[in-house]
């Protein structure tokens, strides 16, 4: 099929990046190892780059090279059923394997426990090796979504204290306009985003979730620069594109469908070709939609940033499933590709009844596929094909009759 030629961009982007962190120190710039949902627009504003260990493992995963550095981890007497992405970032430093030269010593480390609680461990483990500060958001969790205005306050007032923290690295005082600008850009590049993944309302669908896995770099890590916006602006444009003249993402769409839970990253090329062999579109995930929703307003990011970590990162099951059955309308889904990810136990563990209760809710069946997102010992792409091969034949038969 038409390639989307925008998305030839991101390898110079990346490098770009990776090339800005690893010369931080010699053009008066500091580093952040950062975790999701992170506010990088107040990092930016301060002169750190954010850099995620995740998104190192990512490429660790998606070069092929994760087998061989959580290994090097489990020498190092780490578990295999910890997260691999840990595994391979630990693994990764232990070898000295990585496509982007491994990633620079950090002068600081922001974690939240919004996410998981692996990320902490992990965090405090890099904090030892690297001798740099840990910052932790302690973010309390409801379980149920609802206003707590003492957790709002509490999660706040952490936030409002990192502005000091950086402020002691640096030496340097915020400068609000930067701040205003940072944040200015961060919701340009999240409206973009969004308008970017609405383009896969459209039938056929123009672009991928495959290709969206690999689209959303700059929004995870280059949010608040003028770098995501022309991306983004960019590759908009292409889509729209792409939508008047009917260019389809698989070539004969013929099943429209949804991936929950993070990629299997190995495999990202395979499975994306395999499906496209089978007429299939993943046309929607949420996890490419969590990061259309991490904007903030210039009255108040501070009070936006705590409502983010309570109540966006919070996702329990209820919301979780109205989620789902919006996507079922707005996407015209045929099918639910449920990946049970054992290194994300978190967001796995509720699984079987999302199902149950989506497909009771909606009529639209799903299939759960039992995987890693980076660990190719604990899957079988093979077995993942088969299964994902009989789940279509069965869509295939509903739709015959």
């Amino acid at each position: 099929m038409e390639p989307i030629e925008s998305l030839r961009l991101l390898k110079g982007i990346n490098i770009d990046y990776y090339t800005a962190a690893h010369t931080a120190r010699q053009n008066g710039k500091f580093i952040a190892y950062v975790n999701a949902f992170t506010p990088v627009e107040l990092l930016y504003a301060m002169d750190f780059i954010p850099v995620y260990p995740e998104n190192h493992a990512v490429i660790l995963g998606a070069r092929k090279l994760s087998e061989e550095v959580i290994h090097a981890a489990e020498g190092m007497g780490y578990s295999r059923d910890l997260c691999s992405y840990a595994l391979c970032d630990l693994g990764s430093i232990r070898t000295g394997k990585s496509p982007t030269m491994g990633l620079p010593k950090p002068d600081l480390l922001l974690v939240s426990n919004s996410q998981c609680g692996t990320l902490t461990k992990w965090f405090e483990v890099l904090s030892r090796l690297y001798g740099a500060p840990m910052v932790l958001i302690d973010v309390p969790q409801s379980g149920d979504g609802q206003k707590d205005s003492a957790a709002e306050r509490y999660v706040r007032r952490q936030l409002e204290e990192l502005v000091s923290i950086l402020e002691d690295i640096t030496g340097r005082p915020l400068d609000e306009g930067r701040f205003r600008e940072c944040i200015h850009l961060s919701r340009r590049a999240s409206e973009l985003w969004s308008r970017v993944l609405e383009t896969g309302m459209h039938c056929p669908a123009p672009m991928t979730v495959f290709d969206q896995f690999i689209a959303m770099a700059p929004i995870v890590a280059q949010r608040g620069t003028k770098v995501a916006v022309d991306f983004y602006e960019t590759l908009l444009e292409e889509l729209q594109g792409r939508v008047e003249r009917g260019i389809s993402a698989v070539g004969d769409e013929r099943f429209r469908l949804y991936w929950d839970n993070l990629p299997i990253w190995p495999e990202l090329r395979r499975l994306s070709r395999f499906l496209e062999a089978q007429g299939a579109a993943l046309v929607v995930s949420l996890y490419t939609w969590a990061w259309a929703t991490l904007a903030v307003g210039e009255e108040d990011p501070f009070g936006d940033w705590a409502h983010q970590y309570l109540y966006t990162a919070n996702l329990h099951m209820e919301r979780r499933i109205e989620q789902y059955e919006a996507f079922a309308r707005h996407y015209k889904l045929d099918g639910f590709l449920y990946h049970s990810n054992r290194s994300c136990k978190m967001f796995s563990q509720d699984i079987p009844e999302v199902r149950r209760a989506v497909t009771q809710r909606t009529g639209i069946p799903g299939t759960v596929l039992e995987a890693d997102h980076n660990d190719p010992h604990l899957y079988s792409v093979e077995t993942l094909e088969v299964q994902i091969r009989t789940f279509l034949e069965m869509l295939g038969a509903k739709e015959v009759h």
